[in-house]
């Protein structure tokens, strides 16, 4: 009886640990997995990398205004001309 008690305690402390270092292993995972430590590990690293990404975005707003505004610019002589002939 003694010896199938040692037994038992013996596999009760084994699976104890194991979980422990399973509950430890997640814990430190959960830590990786912060906002702060994901968007460190996405983000650029070299504050070039950031600087050329901005001037980069800054050129295609750039582009984009330009285009929308003449896209504007025909509409508006288009209408003129629509206008002028009595088809608008």
């Amino acid at each position: 009886m003694d010896r199938e008690a040692a037994v038992i305690r013996a596999e009760m402390s084994h699976t104890r640990a194991e979980l422990d270092r399973k509950i430890t292993k997640l814990e430190e995972r959960a830590k990786e997995l912060t906002p702060r430590q994901l968007t460190q590990r996405f983000l650029p690293e070299y504050f070039t990398d950031r600087v050329i990404g901005g001037i980069l975005t800054l050129i295609g707003v750039k582009l984009a205004w330009g285009m929308y505004r003449k896209n504007a610019r025909r509409h508006d002589q288009l209408k003129t001309l629509a206008s002028a002939y009595g088809r608008w």
